[in-house]
């Protein structure tokens, strides 16, 4: 849960269709409420609503800044209030949630929320390269995933066994080769003894 006065309203995170971390806070006493109450539905329909072939998408209406960063099979979502937590924090909120593993998305997404907004121009630009730095961190490991999962064990074993296979033939090969020389040796020698096909007749 996040102060009533911290100006981030609400924010999501969805994968496939499914929500899978959530954040939000009770709205203060004194301003009543009812018009901060529809975050959840407006961040849901703004995910629902995402144009499939943008990365990202922000805007700012009725006093509230809308932020969706879409990086499947993540769709993240943010809502805050416009001229304190502009739709650019908001969205290097999201991507630097996105670079969470899935099951660190609900305990750090409070952590992360409290760091909003960024205090100067200074510390925006710093965010921003930590969340660049974070989001090549987490593709690399997901390329090297990838490679992991591509490389199936019956791959594997085939390798394996494919250089197996490859030192019994060579020695085959060589056991073969040097028998062949010593009979073609036995068969010189034996002609030499017999001055040719003449032992065969005695």
């Amino acid at each position: 849960m996040l102060p009533a006065s911290h100006p981030l309203l609400y924010a999501c995170a969805y994968r496939d269709s499914a929500l899978v971390a959530d954040l939000a806070h009770a709205p203060p006493p004194h301003d009543g409420g009812a018009a901060e109450d529809d975050a959840p539905a407006v961040a849901a329909a703004l995910v629902a609503g995402a144009p499939a072939h943008h990365r990202h998408v922000t805007h700012t209406a009725s006093g509230r800044a809308h932020a969706v960063l879409l990086a499947p099979p993540l769709v993240l979502a943010a809502v805050s209030r416009a001229p304190q937590l502009p739709s650019s924090h908001l969205l290097l909120f999201l991507r630097r949630l996105r670079c969470l593993p899935g099951n660190r998305m609900r305990d750090e997404m409070p952590r992360l929320a409290l760091r909003l907004p960024f205090p100067d121009e200074e510390a925006l630009a710093r965010e921003a390269g930590e969340v660049a730095a974070a989001e090549a961190e987490a593709e690399e490991a997901e390329r090297r995933e990838g490679e992991l999962a591509r490389r199936t064990p019956k791959r594997e074993r085939r390798a394996r066994s494919g250089g197996a296979g490859w030192t019994w033939r060579r020695k085959l090969w060589l056991i073969v080769l040097a028998d062949l020389v010593l009979l073609f040796v036995l068969f010189a020698a034996w002609l030499a003894v017999c001055k040719g096909f003449s032992c065969i007749g005695r």
